[in-house]
């Protein structure tokens, strides 16, 4: 025979495994998409309703003073209704990313509210009349069911985001304890509802309603003192696991600021603890991760263009964009400037890694509008697995590696870190290194290509090209080394090494008579640099050398890319006497619309335009073409790669002003430059006697 102490025992054990059911159904929303997460959501409110009202009447059918039979079907609909409406504000709340307080007090207040409604409609729809509340025990018991609401919210948030060893314990037992809450707010309530009709046989002694009241307490004490033991051995005794870590939030170490303060995004310092916790867990439960680094395309235009307050606001709009298409028990910070890093937890298989990375492309692919201004942007990801792919220090610079290899082949995509990306990552990590020892030991050499007059042959300057000379590998050019220098921040100082270099070039060349003038090539990056124009300005100075015979050189791509920053140095370049040449000319396809807007002195035809003018009349037409408008222009022109006195002629004939090329000279040092330069204005002055 079933007795009522074995039917509450039932009870009770199904609210446990009810509390600990509801921690896996969080964990199930946690991994959800966007798309599937509301359908769950409601589904799960549904799942988690229909479990309290079948706990709630199994208790009230135990008390004594509740009718046994439904006799108010609208009432039990109403009561069913307040069921969902506390089990769809708990689902709602603990999915958040962030929980302020103002939403863990209003959602502790409509699950209080909620369960007090549940039970008073119970009892009506159970037939009891002439009900009163008694105000003191409903304003208690109310409390109690906030409070009580507020614990398991708290609690599952923080489980929710646990990385600790005894994860599955205290589910079990936080499950337990809220089941006592339960147990506890539904005794309460009950006792606040006086009845005074014949069917409802309410105890005589309010002495005793106070004392079941007190005693009630003990299970919410016991429940708040357990979680502050436990939140304080996590935080005093064993540091090296999970702290109260709510998705995306700072983890307690308040020694940093834990967030980025434009997008609000967890920042770099975050970012690592996270991902050590992260890293523990998945070596303790034989699980991965992804960490994705995620790069804007064509960032720096919206600046240059729109201004830094424009940017600052894609900029947000881009954190949210993210943040709404990882899931809910991903992270993402802020890694600087238009650098934002993913870490994906929980990965089922490779398809639900690129389900996710697939969504934020996607969702960085659509148009913004800011203020106003319709904006254009993509993205390119790399994506590096734990642990197959590294430790975490190695884990960022293979995800780094795949999102370089991303934006070379084409940007607006992702990249998974593999073997070739391995071997490539390796050698660009074993010039970083050769490098840093290249600039110590003064290992870069300059060379001079002359550049001369089309018809005289004269010489007008040169071009110094960089070259490494390796200890092992020999004599390098720039497209073995360049990207590995811009990558790793050392162009800079490169770049000023090279200026510095042809500066006193010219120098020497003035001390032997010969005015000489020197081109340059710089980087895209330095152009960034706001204090470009006073560098060179103090390099001048320092060799005695007029800006006139100095000229920097900047290729055509880079120059319509980034035409705002562009042209805000140029106009600094132009005060202070310094020349501009657009190299490469004739690679982009919209050359010709954007060379009217670049306030440039010289453009250098591209060797692949010039290569075939003696031998293609199609060729030869359309380097004529070009010339012509850059004559329109007052712009000089310079022809690369002639090799041969066909080359050159068809040049002279269609107005070429310089040439450079092996015809010529291949490139030489600068102890033969001078040489070199007395030896072609013998053989032009020669020439032109006859």
């Amino acid at each position: 025979m079933i007795t009522t102490q074995m039917l509450l025992v039932a009870l009770f054990t199904s609210s446990v495994v009810g509390c600990f059911f509801a921690f896996k159904l969080v964990d199930r929303l946690r991994v959800a998409t966007p798309k599937e997460h509301d359908f769950m959501l409601k589904k799960y409110a549904v799942v988690m309703a229909a479990g309290i009202f079948s706990l709630h009447a199994g208790y009230q059918f135990l008390a004594d003073n509740i009718p046994k039979v439904s006799q108010h079907p609208i009432d039990l609909i109403g009561c069913m209704l307040c069921s969902y409406l506390l089990a769809a504000a708990i689902l709602k709340t603990v999915h958040k990313k962030r929980l302020p307080l103002r939403d863990l007090l209003s959602a502790s207040a409509a699950t209080g509210i909620s369960g007090y409604l549940l039970s008073y409609f119970y009892q009506i729809s159970a037939g009891a009349i002439n009900i009163r509340i008694d105000s003191w025990t409903a304003l208690f018991s109310l409390f109690l069911a906030c409070l009580t609401a507020a614990l398991a919210i708290v609690t599952i948030l923080w489980l929710k985001g646990y990385s600790g060893k005894l994860e599955k314990r205290l589910k079990w037992m936080f499950s337990i304890e809220i089941a006592l809450g339960f147990l506890a707010s539904h005794t309460a309530i009950n006792l606040s509802i006086v009845h005074n009709n014949m069917l409802i046989g309410q105890p005589s002694d309010q002495a005793d309603n106070y004392l079941m009241l007190l005693l009630v307490l003990v299970p919410v004490f016991l429940f708040i003192t357990s979680f502050i033991l436990v939140i304080f051995y996590e935080r005093n005794i064993d540091l090296a696991q999970s702290k109260l870590t709510f998705r995306n939030t700072q983890t307690v170490n308040k020694k940093f600021l834990a967030y980025d303060p434009l997008t609000h995004l967890p920042n770099r310092d975050a970012l690592n603890q996270h991902l050590i916790l992260s890293a523990k867990r998945c070596d303790r439960n034989g699980e991965s991760l992804a960490l994705a680094y995620i790069d804007l395309d064509h960032f720096k235009p919206v600046n240059d263009q729109f201004g830094h307050h424009i940017g600052d606001l894609l900029l947000i709009e881009v954190s949210k964009r993210i943040s709404n298409a990882i899931r809910n028990c991903d992270y993402v910070a802020r890694a600087g400037g238009d650098e934002f890093i993913a870490v994906l937890s929980e990965i089922e298989n490779h398809q639900s890694v690129v389900t996710v990375i697939q969504r934020v492309v996607d969702a960085l692919r659509e148009t913004f509008v800011i203020e106003d201004h319709v904006i254009e942007i993509s993205c390119s990801v790399g994506v590096s697995m734990y642990p197959q792919d590294g430790n975490l220090q190695k884990l960022k610079l293979n995800a780094d590696a795949a999102m370089y290899k991303a934006k070379e082949n084409g940007k607006n995509q992702y990249r998974f870190f593999d073997a070739e990306i391995e071997q490539a990552s390796d050698e660009m990590q074993q010039t970083r290194i050769e490098l840093k020892q290249a600039i110590s030991e003064q290992e870069f050499r300059l060379l001079f290509q002359p550049k001369v007059d089309a018809i005289t042959r004269m010489v007008h300057g040169a071009e110094a090209l960089l070259r490494w000379q390796h200890p092992a590998r020999g004599l390098l050019s720039p497209n073995s080394f360049i990207e590995a220098a811009e990558r790793f921040g050392m162009i800079e100082e490169i770049n000023a090494w090279v200026i510095s270099q042809a500066c006193r070039t010219i120098s020497q060349a003035r001390d032997r008579g010969i005015d000489l003038s020197i081109s340059v090539n710089m980087s895209n990056q330095q152009f960034r640099n706001k204090q470009l124009g006073a560098l060179i300005q103090s390099i001048l100075e320092a060799h005695a050398v007029e800006s006139r015979n100095l000229i920097l050189e900047v290729s055509e791509t880079n120059a319509i890319h980034h035409q705002g920053q562009f042209k805000d140095t140029l106009r600094q370049f132009k005060q202070q006497g310094l020349k501009i040449s657009l190299d490469d000319f004739g690679l982009h396809p919209f050359s010709l619309t954007h060379l009217e807007d670049l306030e440039v002195s010289e453009v250098k035809l591209d060797r692949s335009l010039t290569k075939n003018v003696a031998v293609s009349h199609t060729s030869l037409s359309i380097v004529e073409a070009i010339v012509k408008l850059a004559h329109a222009l007052n712009l000089n022109v310079v022809a690369e790669g002639v090799e041969d006195e066909e080359q050159r002629k068809a040049l002279v004939n269609i107005g070429c002003d310089q040439m450079q090329g092996f015809l010529f000279s291949k490139p030489v040092e600068q102890q033969y430059l001078f040489d070199l330069f007395s030896k072609l204005q013998s053989q032009s002055a020669t020439q032109n006697l006859f």
